[in-house]
């Protein structure tokens, strides 16, 4: 997993070059991104990056939205076995013939072929949640390609080399955070890499996190922890890239509120030279979290590749 977190630009360069030619028609009026666990993160960062275009993230078995011929929807499933991505394909496909496919292989790849729908196949080899920058690149460059343009990977491989060592600034903050539950805290705006975070922390470190958004948790979320039973020791804060003025005033305010409540208080910011650019931010966050995510499971000493609940599930379900 360390080699493919650092390598995590060079997946973004790899799928520019491999998609130039890429398109798809744009003859629609919604867009339903259908994908589950390390296959749906991809999905929600692009409708965080394209607030202008109408995207509905979908992870269940069946359509939860109105598709009809109008619609894009776009399946997505590393391995191409995934039992709900499959059931929700075969609902979808009676419902529109604007189908794309994102998958390395399995079921979903035989399906797409015998009903001529278009699709992209990933590389093999990968755990999903480690191949987020490959389905991220695809879905932008179906999206708007032009958020592509001016990327410099060179720039944001040179961060993931930094925050590959051990001095680095997501070690430190992570030998914070490890004996805690963090509680994640992004903007609406950003709400997918408070997600990212949330979902690394449970597979790669085996901990339990949530996360939650501001302004919002200023209406409901602050009287929690008012509760008297609440153990300073058990809970951490991280501030994930707040940038807006009234939500900067917020976040001051609220650590002066939850100061004692928390074992530590925690902001990752982008550096200023990728600040400006939408995208590069984005990808950059992805990278520094995942980073994160590998110093925890560090930290605890446990497997990063372990996910043993969920192979025992899915041998229950089967």
């Amino acid at each position: 997993m360390y080699n493919k977190i650092k390598d995590f630009p060079k997946q973004i360069s790899d799928t520019i070059n491999n998609t130039s030619s890429l398109s798809i028609s744009s003859d629609y009026d919604k867009v339903v991104i259908m994908g589950m666990g390390g296959s749906a993160i991809a999905g929600l960062i692009v409708k965080d990056l394209l607030p202008q275009i109408n995207i509905v993230i979908e992870r269940n078995y069946i359509p939860n939205t109105a598709i009809n011929q109008n619609t894009l929807v776009i399946v997505s499933s590393y391995s191409g076995n995934t039992e709900e991505t499959l059931s929700y394909y075969h609902s979808a496909k009676e419902l529109t013939n604007n189908i794309f496919g994102i998958t390395s292989g399995g079921k979903l790849l035989e399906a797409l072929k015998d009903d001529n729908k278009s699709y992209y196949i990933l590389p093999e080899g990968y755990p999903p949640r480690s191949a987020t920058g490959y389905a991220l690149t695809v879905l932008v460059r179906l999206l708007d390609s032009s958020l592509l343009e001016d990327i410099s990977v060179d720039l944001l491989q040179s961060y993931s080399d930094k925050l590959s060592l051990e001095e680095s600034t997501a070690h430190v903050l992570a030998k914070k955070i490890y004996p805690t539950i963090p509680i994640i805290v992004t903007e609406e705006s950003t709400t997918s890499i408070g997600f990212r975070l949330k979902s690394q922390l449970n597979e790669n470190s085996k901990m339990l996190s949530y996360n939650i958004t501001l302004p919002e948790m200023n209406h409901n979320e602050i009287v929690g922890w008012q509760g008297k039973e609440i153990d300073k020791n058990i809970l951490s804060l991280v501030w994930i890239d707040i940038r807006y003025n009234k939500n900067i005033k917020r976040m001051n305010i609220t650590n002066n509120i939850l100061k004692d409540r928390v074992a530590s208080n925690n902001h990752i910011d982008v550096p200023s030279e990728i600040a400006p650019h939408r995208l590069a931010s984005c990808l950059y966050l992805v990278n520094y979290v995942d980073w994160l995510s590998y110093w925890c499971a560090y930290s605890h000493n446990v497997d990063i590749m372990n996910i043993d609940n969920i192979d025992t599930l899915k041998k229950s379900m089967s």
